[in-house]
């Protein structure tokens, strides 16, 4: 099975971002802080000095709902929303500050959208963020019946001296962090695998450790923030690459500088169980699987080579599963396996 056939393709995604680039360029005014290929928006605080910026981030859960809505698990799906936009913003240094959501259905549940809005008040108290408050909007003719859609967009701040964009350089290590699954991304795929797989929620994970294939699919999103922001404090940290959609290679290029390549050793971590399940049992060729999956990997550090194995130890001493999976190197900017 390959990605395209599950009804996504990246490729067209990212051209048509390109294509659109021009006009949100239009907008932005002096008081915008452009990073090509960002995780979120940064601006300064109107009216402030400019030491201070806002940076805001916008997302949805996707088609991981369709599994939480069979599992009767909408409140676990929906706070994983709130932990990926708090990874994207801390790509960029910034702290979550607040929250807005929108929540859509043929016709609104009221059992669904409370425990869409219990999951997100949740994740929002864990990560410091204020829910503010949202859209909720019955629309027949555009969703399916029993489905839902939810989206949220997150307000974060950060100090414009510890602003963080295409830090990654020559010279500098590659750490890899895990992740329980595969968060919000490529479900689209799994999903495809799933039902010609013949295998129900409750069936244990084929080669897994007991667990069920429901528990491993909709295992949730981890929020990297508590271990990583001091770290980032203490200014070891030189980028962050936040593995959602496009994989590995499509997020880490966001955060190389120009004329630097980072090279990934395929080899320095284990797959976890699930992943290799749905790359067999759906005969997913493995460019495709690398696009649609973190394959076990859902945050990404550029440091120094001298401060790597430190990092590397207090990350893992904070709880944190951590690999050394590649370097930066001088080249044309671009990611490369090896």
């Amino acid at each position: 099975m390959r990605y395209r056939d599950a009804g996504v393709d990246v490729g067209r995604a990212e051209t048509i971002k390109e294509e659109i680039g021009r006009a949100v360029r239009g907008t932005w005014g002096a008081d915008v802080h452009p990073l090509p290929g960002g995780f979120a928006g940064v601006i300064g605080w109107p009216g402030g000095s400019g030491t201070s910026l806002l940076a805001a981030t916008v997302d949805g859960v996707g088609t991981k709902l369709h599994l939480a809505l069979e599992a009767g698990r909408v409140d676990d799906a929906t706070a994983d929303l709130v932990y990926h936009c708090a990874n994207d913003l801390l790509c960029h240094g910034a702290r979550p500050v607040a929250m807005l959501d929108y929540v859509a259905q043929s016709r609104l549940s009221p059992a669904v959208v409370q425990a869409v809005v219990r999951g997100l008040a949740r994740a929002c108290s864990e990560v410091g963020a204020a829910l503010l408050g949202g859209e909720t909007a019955e629309m027949p003719d555009t969703y399916l019946p029993e489905v839902v859609d939810v989206a949220g967009c997150m307000i974060g701040a950060v100090s414009a001296d510890r602003l963080l964009g295409q830090g990654a350089r020559p010279g500098d290590r590659l750490l890899g962090l895990a992740s329980f699954g595969l968060h919000t991304n490529g479900f689209s795929l799994a999903r495809r695998v799933r039902a010609a797989s013949g295998l129900g929620l409750g069936d244990p994970l084929p080669g897994g450790a007991g667990e069920s294939l429901g528990d491993a699919l909709l295992a949730p999103h981890r929020s990297y923030g508590r271990t990583l922001l001091p770290q980032l404090e203490r200014g070891r940290v030189h980028a962050l690459a936040h593995i959602t959609g496009g994989g590995i290679e499509g997020n880490l290029v966001r955060v190389l500088e120009d004329g630097a390549r980072a090279r990934i050793r395929g080899s320095s971590w284990s797959r976890p169980a699930l992943f290799r399940w749905l790359i067999t049992a759906g005969g997913i060729p493995e460019e495709d699987a690398r696009q649609a999956f973190n394959l076990g990997v859902g945050m990404i550090v550029a440091c120094a080579p001298e401060a790597v194995e430190s990092l590397a130890a207090d990350l893992n001493a904070a709880g944190e599963r951590v690999w050394p999976i590649g370097e930066v190197v001088a080249g044309s900017r671009g990611v490369e396996w090896y």
